[in-house]
């Protein structure tokens, strides 16, 4: 049996599409979906679902003063599950990233896998373009990171973990990031499924913006003092994915620049073609080959 837990908060039309899609997916073993939230309007939508699914659904009281890593440890004590995976209720897993997640513990030494952060956001605004600049940065770091076969923080937005192996997260780090460290300190295999997708909405002004990042930032700090004797050997995370992004960008920006040079160069020729040597332009079809 595996676990799918989902954590909610004041978030009931979000909560029940989280729900939809996870029940909508093939998932090749038993699970149960254990789902927490502290407020009626959310609990109402898990009730709902619950009536449908007794068996399958569980509901967890949260407390508004409980922290999300308090829940999660609350969660650890209750969850049957030889696998745990984690979500929130606001967040929406991809067709089949369930079983993507669950394939890589076939291996016994893997304890610990994340999947890839799609953004919900289109690019309409200069707060969408942050957050698939984030996301393009993130996904790139893990991606590099997993191949090269080193430390890689995973995001709580899809986490997937072997059960037993941490009995306690602790209260003042990013929780997706020292679940990922202490697993992998034990000596467990830490792994990317860039396959594994879950969609995400960014917040749309500066305020909403600044603060999650400057609360995502402090987070991840925290983990400094957890890797100070430890067998990892730990960068900050931020500085990782800020690294990452302006590779990016400059490659991104050189692609663009040479692109500019070839559309100048395709424009003379097309002007001596037609101007110079007075070689009209014919249609005609252009066959592709395999």
């Amino acid at each position: 049996m595996i676990s799918i837990i989902v954590t909610a908060f004041e978030s009931p039309d979000y909560t029940k599409e989280c729900i939809e899609r996870i029940l909508n997916q093939d998932i090749q073993e038993e699970y149960e979906l254990i789902a927490a939230c502290p407020d009626k309007p959310t609990k109402k939508i898990i009730m709902d679902y619950k009536k449908n699914f007794p068996k399958l659904i569980k509901y967890i009281h949260q407390d508004y003063t409980c922290s999300k890593n308090q829940l999660m440890n609350n969660i650890l004590q209750i969850a049957k599950g030889r696998i745990l995976i984690w979500t929130d209720g606001n967040k929406f897993f991809e067709k089949d990233a369930i079983n993507l997640l669950l394939k890589p513990f076939q291996d016994e030494k893997v304890g610990v896998v994340g999947g890839r952060i799609i953004p919900l956001n289109n690019k309409g605004t200069i707060y969408d373009v942050w957050a698939n600049v984030l996301t393009k940065g993130l996904h790139k770091m893990r991606e590099k990171r997993f191949q090269k076969r080193t430390f890689i923080e995973h995001s709580s937005n899809i986490l997937a973990m072997r059960s037993g192996i941490i009995k306690k997260i602790p209260l003042d780090v990013a929780e997706g990031s020292v679940i990922s460290f202490l697993i992998t300190n034990k000596g467990y295999k830490n792994v990317y499924v860039k396959e594994a997708m879950v969609l995400v909405k960014y917040p749309k002004g500066l305020k909403e913006c600044f603060k999650q990042r400057a609360r995502s930032a402090k987070a991840h700090m925290e983990l400094l003092k957890y890797s100070k004797n430890s067998r990892i050997k730990y960068n900050n995370f931020y500085n990782q994915v800020l690294s990452q992004i302006l590779k990016n960008i400059f490659k991104e920006f050189f692609q663009s620049l040479l692109f500019v040079f070839f559309m100048i160069f395709v424009q003379l020729r097309a002007y001596f073609s037609l101007r110079i040597r007075k070689k009209n332009y014919i249609a005609r079809w252009i066959v592709e080959k395999k």
